[in-house]
């Protein structure tokens, strides 16, 4: 049995877990536009031990980006964790959801619907790991003991120009062609990016689209998930990601995660 997280005006799963704002928190914000074509998941199973994150920032006109980025929040919540057990770990889980996703944002444009793409990045985490992919420009960011550890690597072009050397990375926030992607859902052949790692307790993970990592850094990424509520800090940080971006602001989207507590084992008592 699956649980999502109840998110704004986001789609819902199931009966929302209880407690959960210890371990997740998310939240979007329509930002300076006149729709939002940002979407935010997060799901957990009912005993905590596998979840789910993602955000996906819809590209396209005339709702063609919400659409696709509503195709890929719907492929996630056919798959997790219905599909789980067919796969031998959790990149191949991502795999297949990728493949999914991305064929669900293809079959909207061969109906004839809204012409769109999405970005997107997930996170998958059992008792022992994490993993994650992404394609576009939404990232990940993970924390351990409160330092960076692994920020994800933008499908885009002025990733490209910062891996060449034509510009740097301090260069890259101010570059005119900074919001270009290269890789989008929806596309054929994508060429998603995957991670994994380890996991430990004092690990964490931020996800967000670009309306998000291009109004907050990550000192204050390590601070917001240091929150006592992950839920209430989503809420307060995407509003404070809008206010900066100001009226001509993006789309926000914000998912994150930390370790989930240990649930307490139940013993049974026998009397003979």
């Amino acid at each position: 049995m699956s649980a999502s997280f109840p998110i704004l005006d986001a789609p819902t799963a199931a009966a929302a877990v209880m407690g959960t704002a210890a371990f997740m928190g998310a939240d979007r914000h329509i930002g300076g536009r006149k729709t939002q074509q940002d979407q935010v998941l997060c799901l957990s199973t009912a005993n905590h031990k596998h979840q789910l994150l993602l955000v996906a920032d819809g590209v396209g006109g005339h709702g063609g980006g919400a659409e696709a980025a509503q195709a890929i929040v719907d492929a996630a919540q056919q798959l997790f964790p219905a599909a789980l057990s067919r796969f031998a770990n959790g990149r191949d889980f991502l795999a297949n959801f990728c493949a999914v996703a991305n064929q669900a944002v293809q079959r909207a444009h061969t109906l004839g619907e809204a012409h769109g793409f999405s970005t997107l990045v997930a996170l998958l985490t059992d008792a022992e790991r994490a993993f994650w992919v992404h394609v576009g420009d939404s990232r990940l960011y993970g924390f351990k003991g409160g330092e960076l550890f692994h920020q994800t690597r933008d499908h885009s072009l002025v990733q490209r120009l910062v891996d060449f050397g034509k510009i740097t990375e301090a260069e890259r926030d101010r570059h005119s062609e900074r919001n270009r992607v290269l890789q989008v859902m929806g596309m054929p052949n994508i060429q998603p990016t995957f991670g994994e790692t380890a996991l430990s307790a004092d690990m964490s993970f931020l996800l967000c689209t670009d309306g998000f990592w291009d109004q907050i850094r990550p000192p204050e990424m390590r601070q917001i998930l240091a929150a006592e509520d992950l839920q209430f800090a989503a809420n307060l940080w995407v509003r404070q990601a809008a206010r900066r971006g100001g009226a001509g602001g993006d789309n926000i989207a914000l998912a994150l995660w930390r370790m989930p507590p240990k649930q307490p084992r139940r013993w049974l008592s026998f009397r003979g």
